[in-house]
């Protein structure tokens, strides 16, 4: 079966679709009788009753399928038909199922007065026919009850439906948050990732080429108590991370005992501010740094992205920046915005030999951090000199 052909006869056959297509069964079935009778006798020869019975028949058919596009108009027409059709009691079983039909039809109208309407205009029409109709009025005692149960069940189908379907959505809605929880989380793992490691690995490459070049044995020996230094730390930071990851969090870091806290973890941005510029300065950097102490009325979580954005940024000056050149880092506040800004000196006469850093996954994190928490982030490159700068708003920052 094509997916075309399930489309269609789900639609039609979908909630009010069953009742329309079954009631019309039902009619055709229950005046099948009367058409052929009509057609053994003849139009002129059957009898009143079979006449009568198959045009009801045709009539409530049509008006039913229209409820497949309009129910309000279909349910006000099968109370026309009722008063000038449906008013004696020799095509009464035309009558009870008829309004078991379109009462069941009126339950799934979402609108409360197209259903008030209906239940009013059909009590009135069976006040009447009690009234006009003498020794058949008996026959509402069967009439009542049965429209009244066929309505009353159809609509507690349909509340129920309606609750389901709700519930349906709000699952599918928490399962797209989850995933896009999931995906975002995953992002922000990959992004410290990133900075921790491309950071540390950076200098621990650019240490034994210091140490070559310089050929120093204590330049030498001071690269090697870096290297481990920083070792120690990437492994420190990707056990803790590792531990994030795990479900139950109990991943030990033995290996970490009686190591002092490294600087990676420690995400407090002034002391992160110290730590860089130490970095820049062992990478043979001249460096000017300024720090402004209300930096550290950020919350935890404003001065972690700072941090990481001074650890990418100190990784970008160590991979791009002119040897022995001068850089400056500065983290101030100007009242309302906690500003970073990095400058280093590039070396141009290589052109692409050196290379900048032009939006990759480095730069896109820093971005991603800044906007986080409603900052700003931007670099440019003028006269040989790159600028990183980098703000956050003290105002409106989420606290963790």
């Amino acid at each position: 079966m094509s997916e075309r052909l399930k489309d269609t006869l789900t639609k039609l056959l979908a909630g009010r679709g069953v009742i329309i297509w079954v009631g019309i069964a039902i009619l055709i079935l229950l005046s099948s009788s009367e058409f052929v009778t009509i057609l053994e006798d003849g139009f002129n020869g059957a009898s009143a009753v079979s006449v009568r019975g198959a045009l009801v028949g045709v009539v409530l058919c049509l008006t039913l399928a229209l409820g497949l596009r309009w129910v309000a108009v279909s349910l006000g027409i099968f109370i026309a038909v009722a008063y000038f059709l449906l008013n004696e009691g020799s095509i009464f079983v035309w009558t009870i199922v008829s309004f078991m039909i379109f009462g069941a039809l009126a339950a799934t109208v979402a609108a409360r007065s197209v259903r008030a309407l209906f239940l009013t205009l059909s009590a009135a029409w069976m006040i009447q026919f009690g009234i006009q109709a003498e020794q058949d009025a008996i026959l509402l005692v069967a009439l009542i009850p049965l429209t009244v149960l066929a309505y009353f069940l159809t609509r507690s189908i349909f509340i129920l439906r309606e609750k389901n379907a709700e519930v349906v959505q709000q699952m599918l809605k928490a399962q797209e948050q989850t995933r896009s929880a999931i995906e975002t989380e995953r992002k922000n793992i990959a992004r410290d990732l990133h900075d921790i490691v491309a950071h540390d690995i950076t200098i621990v490459a650019m240490q034994p080429k210091a140490a070559k070049f310089a050929n120093d044995g204590q330049m030498a020996l001071d690269a090697l108590d870096v290297i481990a230094k920083l070792s120690s730390e990437t492994l420190h930071d990707l056990r803790l991370m590792l531990n994030v990851l795990r479900a139950d969090g109990t991943m030990s870091d033995e290996a970490a005992l009686g190591v002092d806290k490294p600087a990676a973890t420690t995400v407090y941005a002034l002391q992160g501010a110290d730590l860089f510029a130490q970095r820049l300065k062992d990478a043979n950097f001249k460096v000017n740094s300024t720090t402004d102490e209300r930096i550290s009325d950020l919350p935890r979580s404003a001065q972690t992205a700072i941090y990481r954005v001074m650890q990418e940024a100190t990784t970008n000056v160590i991979k791009h920046g002119a040897p022995g050149s001068v850089c400056t880092l500065e983290l101030i506040s100007n009242g309302t915005e906690a500003v970073l800004e990095v400058t280093n000196q590039i070396d141009i006469s290589g052109r692409k030999a050196k290379g900048l850093p032009e939006g990759g996954s480095g730069l896109i994190g820093m971005s991603d951090r800044m906007r986080t928490f409603g900052g700003k982030f931007s670099t440019s490159s003028e006269k040989g000199l790159w600028t990183l700068r980098a703000s956050i708003p003290f105002k409106t920052l989420p606290s963790y």
